[in-house]
C-alpha cells in the first residue's frame, strides 16, 4: 500500500485482524525498514500497520534535506487517516520511538499507548557522545557506506548485528539496510538533530508509555538505561522494563519475547480507555 504526500511517498502494510483487532502502528529505527517486521508477525489478533518511514524500504523522501521528527509524525497521522484508524497503540524503535513520542504530543487524541524500544532521543543530561558515531561519520564522508553502516550498528548493537540482520531478514534484507546508509548519514541524522523535545514536551504526553531497555546494552556501554530513566522522569504515565540479554537490536534478537512485552502492555491499556 502507498500514500503519496507532498514531501514523501510512503509505503505501508496493513495486516492482521483488520476487522476487530486493536490497531498497532510500528515505526522502525534507522538504517532498516524491517527492524519491527518479525515482531509484528508474532502479534496475531491485532491489526498491525507497518510504516516504512521516509527514505527507508519502499518509501521515498521528497524533501531537500530529509524529513525531521515533526514531519514524520505528520506522515504517521496521514497513514492513520488513510486507514480509517481513529486511535492506536504506537510501537517505536530508536528513531521511530522519537516519531511516536512527537505524535503523542501533537495529536494526543490518536494515541492510546506507546511502547518505546530504546528511543534515540532526547539524550540524558551529561550523556557522553556516541563512541560509534565518529568512525561511522568518517567512513560516510569518504563515501564508504558499508563501513559506515558496520561502524554505527556494531557500536550501538554489538558485534554480530550484520549476521543477525541476515538471519532474520535474509541477505536481501541486509543488502537493503546497507543501501540506506547514505540516506541516514546525509539526510535523516541531520534532520533529526534539529528536534527539540525536552521536559515541557515530555510532561505534556498524557498517554501511558512503556520504555523498553535491553539489559545487554550495559556490557556494550550504550546509554539507553540512563536515557530511558531521564525520559521517564518527565512523563506523567511511564514505566520501564529491562529485557535481560538483549541489545538495541532487541526486536530482531527475540521477536517473540518482544511481542509478548507489547501484548502485555497493550492489554492493560485498551482503546476503550479515556483519550489523551
Amino acid at each position: 500500500m502507498r500514500l503519496d504526500l507532498p514531501d514523501a511517498s510512503l509505503a505501508y502494510e496493513d495486516r492482521g485482524d483488520t476487522g476487530g483487532g486493536e490497531p498497532l502502528v510500528f515505526l522502525h529505527g534507522s538504517l532498516c525498514a524491517d527492524w519491527l517486521t518479525p515482531m509484528a508477525r508474532e502479534l496475531m489478533g491485532f491489526r498491525c500497520v507497518i510504516i516504512h518511514r521516509s527514505g527507508y524500504g519502499r518509501s521515498e523522501d521528497r524533501t531537500n534535506g530529509g524529513a525531521g521528527v515533526p514531519a514524520q509524525a505528520a506522515h504517521c497521522a496521514a497513514v492513520l487517516e488513510r486507514c480509517g484508524i481513529p486511535r492506536v497503540h504506537l510501537v517505536g524503535h530508536s528513531a521511530g520511538a522519537d516519531v511516536a513520542l512527537h505524535l503523542a504530543h501533537d495529536r494526543p487524541e490518536l494515541v492510546a499507548s506507546l511502547v518505546l524500544l530504546e528511543p534515540a532521543l532526547p539524550r540524558a543530561a551529561g550523556e557522553p557522545a556516541s563512541a560509534a558515531m565518529p568512525n561511522a561519520i568518517a567512513a560516510a564522508r569518504a563515501g564508504a557506506w558499508e563501513a559506515a553502516f558496520d561502524a554505527f550498528l556494531t557500536g550501538v548493537c554489538g558485534p554480530g548485528v550484520r549476521g543477525l540482520l541476515a538471519d532474520r531478514l535474509g541477505e536481501e534484507g541486509l543488502t537493503a539496510a546497507v543501501g540506506t546508509s547514505r540516506h541516514f548519514f546525509t539526510r535523516e541524522s541531520t534532520a533529526f538533530a534539529d528536534w527539540e523535545f525536552g521536559a515541557p514536551q515530555l510532561s505534556a504526553v498524557r498517554a501511558p508509555v512503556l520504555l523498553v531497555v535491553g539489559g545487554g546494552g550495559d556490557r556494550l556501554g550504550t546509554p539507553h538505561r540512563a536515557r530511558a530513566a531521564s525520559i521517564a522522569a518527565h512523563l506523567p504515565h511511564a514505566e520501564t522494563v529491562v529485557v535481560d540479554g538483549l541489545t538495541h537490536a532487541m526486536p530482531l534478537e527475540d521477536p517473540a519475547r518482544m511481542a509478548a512485552v507489547v501484548r502485555g502492555f497493550v492489554a492493560r491499556h485498551p482503546l476503550t480507555g479515556p483519550a489523551g
